[in-house]
């Protein structure tokens, strides 16, 4: 299921381009390891993890001066099943107006070009839990747009998750389905199996400190590992400040391996902030999150 045909059919990019992209501004500071994290956007990292912690998730990102990504999430929770749905969008230019130029592995999201194009997911997840593991699915409609030329595609998720020591540990196989094509070619999917473990709330003399890691392996057999670090510190009840800085090995060719972050929350609301170099330009993400 995650073999490629060839691996030389990577080489043009892999598509839709927005199923590649972080869909959080937090996640960001922890280089995108988000696989066994309780939050909202689980409908688009696991959604295994979608019952554990309810709420709502707004995040806007800017590429240098070009490309613009969105998402919105939310989660409920009726009596044993966890619900989630969520929107991803980016707008960006191109240079060719057919694939595979137009899914070019993430480079021109900051780079100005003759053709806009534009990638959409919209996703609906699933959760409960049996045997002491929580179960999820996902089905997602995704999109690509180029210049007029246009494919959609239904694609799976699947993911389980576990309470394990001090975190939870998570694991999912996103982007099961048929590849997008424009123009009368294809690219491929980016299809991966995600493994990850996640712990926060670890006291540290004043502080609290949380972690996230994550190891992927993508179609096609390239490996790569991520995660970060958060600090935080509490100096009243209900208020948090909080900074992160994560790592990861990049999968497109545009990303930097290096991520940051940070939280400013009150009671229930969190204002999170994401940081990550792309293309020699940097991209800003702010996030909104509700509890």
């Amino acid at each position: 299921m995650l073999a490629p045909t060839t691996v030389a059919a990577q080489a043009g990019g892999i598509g839709p381009i927005v199923l590649q992209l972080p869909a959080s501004a937090r996640a960001i500071g922890f280089g995108n390891a988000y696989v066994a994290v309780r939050d909202p956007e689980a409908v688009f990292y696991n959604p295994a993890q979608l019952g554990v912690r309810p709420g709502a998730a707004l995040s806007v990102e800017r590429y240098g001066e070009v490309g613009t990504a969105g998402a919105i999430a939310t989660s409920y929770v009726f009596g044993p099943l966890g619900f989630g749905i969520g929107v991803q969008l980016v707008d960006f230019d191109v240079a060719d107006a057919w694939y595979p130029a137009g899914a070019p592995n993430g480079s021109q999201l900051s780079v100005r070009g003759p053709f806009a194009a534009s990638s959409l997911v919209a996703a609906t997840a699933l959760e409960m839990a049996y045997k002491g593991i929580r179960w999820g699915v996902t089905g997602k409609f995704a999109e690509d747009r180029v210049h007029g030329g246009r494919d959609g595609v239904l694609l799976a998720d699947v993911g389980a998750a576990k309470d394990l020591w001090i975190g939870s540990a998570g694991l999912t196989v996103q982007n099961l389905g048929t590849s997008a094509q424009i123009g009368g070619t294809s690219v491929p999917l980016p299809t991966r199996a995600t493994f990850g473990y996640a712990a926060g709330g670890i006291p540290w003399g004043p502080l609290d400190v949380a972690a996230s890691a994550a190891v992927s392996l993508r179609r096609g057999g390239r490996v790569s590992p991520a995660g970060g670090v958060e600090l935080g510190y509490t100096p009243i009840e209900g208020v948090v400040f909080a900074g992160r800085v994560g790592g990861r090995l990049p999968e497109k060719n545009a990303e930097s391996p290096l991520t940051l972050g940070a939280t400013f929350a009150f009671d229930r609301l969190s204002l999170d902030y994401g940081f990550e170099p792309y293309q020699g330009r940097d991209a800003h993400r702010i996030g909104l999150r509700i509890r």
